[in-house]
């Protein structure tokens, strides 16, 4: 699969992944069906292998070529997003009502406040150097989407941090979703804005990606 076409598939995931998660914040009544729910994780999970995907490919076919540096912090994302996909793995035996055994130390709501935090904190870092790193025809069409980018993960990095903290001081495990109902729907514009920011970013480099393609067809 090439670097433009897991780009265009991430986009499309990312804002039907949003957008259900956005909804049932705010009616979480849709969710008292089943099926909402088991759908609402099978849309959930082929968001983060998009990304998971996205980050693999990124890896192969833009960082390997951009000198040491960049490839090596590339890897971050990469093992980051890989995480988190193996979070939502286990969720899939719930959709299709299997019993897995998964590893004890997997099964615990530890590890499932803490992955999520780590792998913003790794996408954070590569973005930073991402941006040190530009090369002059990157600049124009790439500077300001990445900082973008990086002004849109710093908050979900502050709601994972939430999320973990709130492990750490109660010992239950809660996504932002199932917590107190004023938390819950206070963050959706919070995480609107930084959907976007984030969004824009992938549509520049989806861009930059077509620009480079019609450049080596002409």
């Amino acid at each position: 699969m090439s670097l433009k076409k897991i780009t265009c598939i991430l986009i499309i995931a990312i804002i039907c992944s949003f957008s259900i998660r956005t909804v049932g914040t705010l009616f979480p009544q849709i969710f008292q069906n089943i099926h909402m729910v088991k759908g609402t994780i099978l849309v959930n999970t082929f968001f983060i292998l998009s990304h998971f995907l996205f980050w693999l490919i990124f890896y192969r076919d833009y960082a390997s070529g951009k000198g040491a540096i960049l490839k090596k912090t590339c890897l971050l994302p990469v093992i980051g997003s890989f995480a988190v996909l193996l979070l939502y793995l286990k969720k899939l035996s719930f959709v299709f009502d299997m019993e897995i055994a998964f590893p004890l130390f997997f099964m615990n709501p530890c590890v499932d406040a803490f992955i999520p935090a780590v792998a913003a904190i790794f996408s954070l870092i590569f973005f930073v150097v991402f941006k040190n790193s530009l090369e002059p025809e990157e600049e124009g069409m790439l500077r300001k989407p990445i900082l973008s980018m990086i002004g849109g993960t710093s908050p979900f990095l502050l709601l994972h941090l939430i999320v973990l903290v709130n492990f750490i001081a109660t010992g239950a495990f809660q996504w932002l979703e199932h917590m107190p109902r004023a938390i819950a729907v206070g963050t959706v514009p919070l995480i609107v804005i930084a959907l976007f920011l984030m969004l824009h970013f992938y549509y520049r480099f989806y861009c930059l990606l077509e620009s480079l393609q019609n450049k080596n067809d002409s």
